[in-house]
């Protein structure tokens, strides 16, 4: 699959995900690519008998200080592809800025449960 679309962006391969970087600062080159290199994955699917999972499938924007986000709707047919504003990608929880907020407050509530934890068990401990 990231074969038919290597021309028009970068592919990350992790198991059984995908992601696919597109970068482009125009604004027309940007939707053009960002919508032909939808169509080619689900071309792809559609030629190896699968199905993409829409409810799985998000469209992230990353975005410096200076740049406006780019009004656009990623879709194939009448299913639409959910644009959001963070992500988790792999372990890390990325937001459109790379500011590591979601990160930061994520891991902070996993350090809090696994602290409560520990300070539960402690008086059974020698």
């Amino acid at each position: 699959m990231s074969k038919n679309v290597s021309d028009k962006s970068i592919s990350i391969l992790f198991a059984d995900d995908i992601s696919f970087i597109i970068t482009n600062c125009d604004e027309t080159e940007c939707k053009f690519n960002t919508n032909d290199i939808f169509n080619e994955i689900n071309k792809w699917f559609h030629s190896n008998l699968l199905m993409l999972n829409y409810d799985k499938t998000y469209f992230l924007q990353f975005l410096t200080t200076t740049d406006l986000e780019i009004n656009m709707q990623v879709s194939f047919g009448n299913r639409k592809i959910t644009n959001t504003q963070s992500l988790k990608f792999l372990v890390l929880t990325t937001d459109t800025s790379l500011t590591w907020e979601h990160h930061i407050g994520e891991l902070t509530a996993s350090l809090n449960k696994a602290c409560y934890a520990i300070r539960s068990i402690k008086p059974f401990m020698y």
